[in-house]
């Protein structure tokens, strides 16, 4: 987003409970160049590094494959924040803190204060750009969300074919684009999503309609939360009655549709 922000400000203001929904977004969105760039030029190259698939394929197998992806996206997802959290350490001490959230659960990650007090939730979400069916999914109903502090953090990586100083080719994950949205904004278009399918949204699940029971809703089947298909086309007509992260969000999916190892 273009708005700036003082960093330093906003930080202070996170610690202490006080930063709105807009502030705590701008606040991680402004840590992701630094944290993209360390991850591209150091960490990916040098420990995600395999040899080029004339020597080293990719598994054939879908679930395989699918499982390989989801393990370099933990990667990335993990790497990039170790660097966000640097960035913090170095201006704001033990003031405050990226942490991992142990529960293979929502959210991956809190931003914590200088007593571990939960002051943000991030969800992070690494989809492969050579994935047919970009199935990264967002499900979190919109009754467990904490609208004034969650977030989620999409982020798009491709391969990306180099050389070594010594002539052997190789390759290596690079993250090309990235995206910070309130996790209620993302929920709430989903659900709407939902709702123009002949779907319900409630408290107990997300459920679309049937496909062998014509008339009757069955639970969704991990398909309304898939982020890249997650805007209803109908939607999509007049862009600008959509918020400005869901644009940012609809300009990602285009960004995947034409071709990422382009993007340079």
């Amino acid at each position: 987003m273009s708005k700036t922000i003082n960093i330093y400000e906003v930080g202070h203001k996170i610690a202490q409970g006080e930063a709105s929904i807009d502030e705590i977004t701008l606040f991680i969105n402004s840590l992701l160049p630094e944290a993209v760039n360390k991850v591209n030029s150091l960490f990916a190259p040098r420990q995600l590094a395999k040899r080029d698939r004339t020597i080293e394929p990719l598994p054939t197998s879908k679930r395989q494959l699918s499982s390989y992806r989801t393990r370099i996206g933990t990667m990335l997802e993990y790497a990039l924040s170790k660097h966000m959290d640097d960035l913090i350490l170095k201006m704001f001490g033990v003031d405050l803190r990226l942490t991992f959230a142990v529960a293979h659960e929502y959210p991956d990650f809190f931003v914590r204060d200088a007593v571990l007090g939960k002051r943000v939730q991030i969800e992070m979400k690494a989809m492969d750009a050579d994935s047919d069916e970009q199935s990264a999914r967002f499900e979190v109903l919109s009754s467990l969300i904490n609208a004034e502090e969650d977030l989620v953090v999409l982020v798009g990586w491709a391969w990306r074919n180099n050389v070594l100083d010594n002539g052997t080719p190789y390759e290596y994950p690079e993250i090309f684009s990235y995206v910070v949205v309130p996790a209620i904004e993302l929920a709430q278009e989903r659900d709407t999503s939902v709702v123009l399918r002949g779907g319900r949204v409630d408290e107990n699940g997300i459920f679309v309609p049937s496909k062998k029971l014509p008339g009757e809703l069955t639970p969704d089947p991990h398909n309304a939360g898939k982020i890249l298909r997650l805007v209803h086309q109908s939607r999509k007509v007049d862009l600008f009655k959509l918020s400005a992260h869901i644009r940012l969000i609809c300009n990602l999916s285009s960004r995947f549709q034409v071709g990422p190892r382009n993007k340079g």
